[in-house]
């Protein structure tokens, strides 16, 4: 049976309300590939523009509002059966953060956020993501559709409308944070390979501070396997959501062709939200996947389960290892 909560985020305070593969090459968002090389930023600075509107002012609330939810498209086990598997790889780990500026209460909703980009039809569009700890302290991690619509005839999502409002309940208390770089596989932008699925954004400075350093970070894994209890999260905005509340489902990863596959109804909207690994040991956890697939019968309003790409050194860790110190 699905368990699914929300969590409701009242300002800054946090109240539980019960209820409710391949070669490991990398793409950024100018669209060359590299391997495991770092590349010079898209967006300069904080007050990166188009049009004479930075990021922040063309996300007015109406246009948050009004995005419409990111998501793939309804997937069958056939779909799966054939997908390439990820080497095992070696297995890493890395410790989330506790924020250093701002001093808020870190915690799962300080480092979860909705995501609000303008994609490659010029159509507003949203996920949820992520903060996750690195020596550069301005990492997000999200889905890889939710920075490009994955392989042939389709491009990078537009860098200068990509932002991250975490703690999002219909605005935030930390604002609205600006991307510098999009980074996703050469698996999933070359080849729209489900098993690639996964991204990380390079977010600009606020105010002169990293988005770590306000907000704290979650920690990551990569090549732990199956089996593995896990909380996703994310902000479901399709029907019967509205993206307006954090949401969580709970339990034990099964492997299905390859995928960490878990029990949720999450609809879209909640697609790059985290997979923890060891959520409540600490105020941080690790992550261990991202919401990228979802399954349903009929009604896309009836969704049943969720799967993630395989965190393995091909793919989550040496993403990570690019980005790490930007």
């Amino acid at each position: 049976m699905l368990l699914l909560r929300k969590f409701a985020v009242v300002l800054a305070a946090c109240v539980a309300g019960i209820g409710m593969m391949a070669s490991p090459a990398l793409a950024r968002s100018a669209g060359q590939s590299v391997d495991a090389e770092a590349a010079a930023g898209n967006a300069s600075s904080e007050t990166s523009s188009v049009n004479g509107l930075s990021a922040e002012e063309y996300w007015t609330p109406a246009r948050m509002a009004g995005a419409i939810a990111a998501g793939p498209s309804r997937v069958t086990a056939a779909d799966t059966a054939d997908q390439p598997k990820p080497r095992p790889g070696p297995k890493g780990r890395i410790d989330g953060a506790l924020p250093t500026a701002m001093s808020p209460q870190a915690d799962i909703h300080t480092m979860s956020g909705r995501v609000f980009f303008v994609d490659d039809h010029g159509d507003n569009r949203s996920c949820s993501g992520s903060t996750v700890n690195s020596g550069g302290k301005r990492l997000v991690f999200t889905a890889g559709h939710c920075v490009h619509g994955g392989g042939g005839g389709r491009d990078w999502f537009d860098v200068n409308r990509w932002v991250f409002v975490p703690q999002y309940h219909g605005g935030s208390p930390f604002g609205t944070w600006s991307a510098y770089q999009l980074w996703a596989k050469t698996g999933w932008t070359n080849d729209e390979n489900r098993a690639f699925d996964v991204a990380a954004v390079v977010m600009q400075p606020k105010n002169g501070v990293r988005i770590v350093d306000a907000v704290g970070g979650q920690g990551i894994k990569w090549g732990y396997g199956y089996g593995l209890p896990i909380y996703m999260f994310g902000y479901p905005a399709n029907p019967p959501f509205n993206g307006s509340g954090l949401y969580y489902c709970s339990g034990t990863t099964w492997n299905e062709s390859g995928f960490p596959t878990l029990g949720c109804n999450m609809t879209g909207g909640a697609s790059g939200g985290p997979w923890l690994n060891e959520y409540g040991a600490t105020f941080w956890a690790y992550l261990n996947g991202v919401n990228s697939w979802m399954f349903w019968e009929t009604d896309p309003t009836q969704v049943f389960k969720w799967q993630s790409p395989y965190f393995s050194y091909d793919t989550a860790g040496s993403l990570f290892d690019t980005v790490k110190d930007m």
